[in-house]
């Protein structure tokens, strides 16, 4: 999951803090991240962490699936 999100968001580093990794999902679900935005809510986490687990879904079925035809 890590290494997707990293990908999705082009992140600089792989190695996340707690707090980088929670903003980094809501960011997913839509938050804008702007310095002078509060935290973000647990809709928009939820939502982000829905996608998440969707494009982790779509990556290890297109590996599963590339495995397969070779």
């Amino acid at each position: 999951m890590l290494q997707v999100l990293v990908a999705r968001l082009r992140l600089s580093s792989p190695e996340l803090t707690l707090a980088e990794f929670w903003v980094a999902i809501a960011r997913l679900g839509g938050f804008l991240a702007r310095k002078a935005d509060a935290l973000p809510g647990w809709q928009t986490l939820w939502r982000g962490w829905m996608r998440l687990q969707d494009m982790c879904w779509g990556a290890d079925f297109a590996t599963q699936s590339l495995q397969r035809c070779w």
